[in-house]
């Protein structure tokens, strides 16, 4: 079974265990301060009290944006697996968060980001890692920045007209070369709910810097119909079947250069991806709730995110 509305850690879920929200609440061991999202409760009540900082301007920043349980940070730690077998080296950057974020301080502890990457019981290890700020690394170069935080922030359905709080746009208007990796996925929601978030992706098109590019990222691609084999996927279907399900989605990315759009129609990338299986185990959590293991998909998904990445970054 590849789908569940169950997390492992014991809260229920609309959608499934591969986007295991980003809504656990801990508690922080020194001071017993409550943390939602990895954020404060005053933070997380006003997001506008949020503050990061991203002290390297200059290496490449890929922001996973979409709404909540939508599978970013699934997606991150997929990539993080892959990437961490391929020789590079993934680390949160402790810079990003305030340094009395001892939730923070904890998460980044090498010791402690590698058990929450790569353990078994990925929804319940992973619970607290929704707001960070991770650093590829090969050869000792840092090659990007990727930036996961709570998909409420980004585009709220239930508040869809919402603005940015503040940290986003420290993010939108920082001097790094952007790579945005917006979320999709099939039968998400009411056509309602997917038209505002068009208009969501449109907001953010204006906002962009013309150095910026962006990346769509079709989710559960295997729970369509165009996956021919594993990693073999119909992509132009995929995107038809996108535009479908988001009308005008890449409108505001069409390629208006009167020679090149002779054969590049987009000024936008296209990538389908799976993160893997969840299976039930024998186990319940304190709440009676089934927990989940997570089970890793094929390489070929995070490697074609990878490449597109790659391409973003240098290209």
């Amino acid at each position: 079974m590849s789908e569940s509305n169950e997390l492992t850690f014991g809260l229920s879920l609309d959608e499934n265990p591969e986007s295991f929200d980003l809504g656990a609440v801990e508690t922080v061991a020194n001071n017993e301060e409550q943390k939602i999202k990895g954020l404060s409760k005053e933070e997380y009540n006003d997001p506008n009290q949020i503050r990061v900082t991203i002290a390297d301007g200059k290496a490449p920043l890929v922001i996973l944006f979409g709404p909540p349980a939508c599978g970013k940070t699934m997606t991150l730690v997929r990539l993080a697996r892959y990437l961490n077998k391929q020789g590079y080296k993934i680390s949160p950057i402790k810079t990003f968060r305030p340094s009395d974020d001892q939730n923070y301080v904890e998460i980044c502890k090498p010791e402690n980001f590698s058990r929450i990457i790569n353990s078994p019981d990925a929804a319940n290890s992973t619970a607290n890692i929704s707001f960070m700020l991770v650093e590829i690394i090969k050869d000792g170069k840092r090659l990007c920045q990727i930036l996961e935080s709570p998909g409420e922030f980004l585009f709220n359905p239930n508040k869809p007209t919402e603005p940015f709080p503040s940290y986003v746009n420290t993010i939108i208007h920082s001097n790094n070369r952007k790579l945005w990796a917006i979320m999709v996925e099939p039968d998400w929601r009411n056509v309602e709910d997917r038209i505002n978030y068009v208009s969501r992706i449109n907001e953010l098109s204006t906002m962009m810097d013309v150095k910026d590019k962006t990346l769509f990222i079709f989710n559960k691609i295997d729970k369509t119909n165009f996956t021919r084999k594993k990693g073999q996927i119909n992509i132009p279907q995929a995107k038809f079947e996108i535009s479908n399900l988001y009308p005008g989605i890449f409108e505001n990315f069409k390629n208006q250069n009167p020679i090149t759009k002779l054969w590049k129609d987009y000024l936008c990338g296209f990538v389908p991806f799976q993160t893997g299986t969840y299976t039930p185990t024998a186990k319940q959590d304190s709440k009676g709730n089934t927990v989940w293991n997570y089970q890793e998909g094929a390489d070929n998904y995070p490697q074609m995110l990878w490449n597109e990445i790659k391409k973003s970054i240098t290209g």
